[in-house]
């Protein structure tokens, strides 16, 4: 707990930082720049993280090492110039002293985009996802909900953009953990491309 407070108090604002960006420019007028985000687009997010660490507790001698892999490609519907539709296939590896474990899950989300201000498109997104370990058992499956994340998009040509996000998602049978719960707070920088549009 004293971690996750340490973690939102660097967070908050980073968050409010965001968040103003998207109020003032929510009642700006629309910008010409770019059509990435007009009805009917389909955006392209892949998302991939690693991270490993080594963890010593004082007074004892074993040193715990940790590896974790998140892919997670996203796909995005825009219903509107405002309004996506998002989906993406999870996989999340990870090692902790040797012993690895592989789980497979799917998410669920909705993006407002905001009006833009020449080639930045402020961004807010909720989502909803669950992970799978060890089959299909409930007692072993990661819901992860909510999933929160605020942004900004710098649009590049007519088919990009940089995306920069700060998000929160709570994570129940954490790991697959029955009953644990875990509380993250992501920062990211990503790409994402528009390949068609169909409309």
């Amino acid at each position: 707990m004293k971690a996750l407070a340490q973690a939102l108090r660097l967070a908050v604002p980073i968050v409010m930082a965001l968040l103003a960006v998207p109020l003032s420019a929510a009642g700006s007028p629309p910008s010409a720049t770019g059509n990435q985000l007009s009805e009917g687009s389909v955006e392209f997010s892949p998302s991939v993280s690693f991270s490993h660490q080594n963890f010593k507790r004082e007074g004892y001698g074993n040193v715990e090492t940790s590896t974790r892999l998140d892919i997670a490609p996203t796909v995005g519907f825009c219903v509107s110039r405002h309004y996506e539709v998002t989906g993406a296939l999870l996989t999340r590896h990870q090692s902790v002293n040797g012993n690895s474990d592989t789980a497979l899950g799917a998410s669920a989300g909705l993006t407002y985009n905001f009006n833009s201000a020449g080639n930045v498109i402020p961004y807010a997104n909720v989502g909803f996802g669950a992970l799978f370990y060890g089959g299909f058992a409930l007692d072993q499956t990661a819901v992860l909900a909510p999933m929160v994340t605020g942004g900004i998009r710098v649009l590049v040509g007519s088919t990009a953009s940089v995306n920069m996000s700060l998000g929160y998602q709570h994570e129940s049978n954490a790991d697959g953990e029955f009953n644990a719960s875990a509380n993250r707070v992501l920062a990211g920088v990503g790409l994402s491309v528009f390949p068609w549009h169909t409309k």
